[in-house]
């Protein structure tokens, strides 16, 4: 799918797509789920990225035996809360340039996470974005998150804008497949992307920096 040649929204993912907190998520992540008797690999801990944790976390306590639940697990991770509240976060280079100059033109700007809302307001405060964005939509917002396309087009319906005249940046697998899906044309960020699979993406970049829409 080819670029629209009138945008009316730019919508965005947050997590490994304008801020690298995905690293320190999956080291937090790692200690909780071998705390709960599961070794688990780089490559089972990367699958969890931009997924549902009710839905890709039961097969793994399962796999490792764990007499441990998934509501202890979340207790737990209690959303990785520490990252988004405690660690040393930044915006990609050129994101925040970009998200400016798309304001700037009139063009409704939106964030799509599958992070529930308390840690994604609070990265955003921290990082003094908040007032950048037209509506956030998180994952504690909608009734199925990301793979399924209902966060972006829940987000779309709340700007007022057509699928058609929209383009969305995402890292993840299930993001991708999200943002596809909700007939965005989609566009992957690949410089935070952890083994992640972008090939349904319209197109893949690696930096926001000098970027045009």
């Amino acid at each position: 799918m080819t670029r629209p040649s009138r945008i009316e929204a730019v919508l965005f993912d947050f997590d490994g797509t304008l801020c690298d907190t995905e690293s320190r998520n999956i080291d937090l992540v790692r200690g909780i789920l071998n705390r709960m008797g599961c070794p688990v690999t780089d490559e089972e801990l990367f699958s969890l990225s931009g997924g549902d944790d009710r839905v890709t976390v039961p097969p793994l306590l399962e796999r490792y035996g764990s007499s441990y639940t998934i509501d202890d697990y979340e207790a737990e991770r209690d959303g990785c809360y520490r990252t988004y509240a405690e660690a040393d976060l930044a915006l990609e280079p050129g994101a925040r340039e970009l998200i400016e100059d798309l304001r700037a033109r009139g063009v409704a700007v939106g964030l799509v996470s599958t992070t529930v809302a308390r840690c994604i307001l609070t990265a955003l405060d921290r990082l003094r974005i908040l007032g950048l964005f037209d509506v956030v939509v998180c994952g504690d917002m909608v009734s199925r998150r990301k793979p399924d396309p209902e966060p972006y087009l829940r987000a779309l319906e709340l700007l007022g804008a057509e699928a058609s005249a929209a383009v969305a940046f995402e890292d993840s697998t299930p993001g991708t497949a999200a943002a596809v899906a909700s007939g965005c044309h989609t566009i992957a960020y690949n410089q935070l992307a952890l083994d992640q699979d972008q090939s349904a993406a319209d197109e893949v970049i690696d930096s926001f920096v000098g970027l045009s829409l």
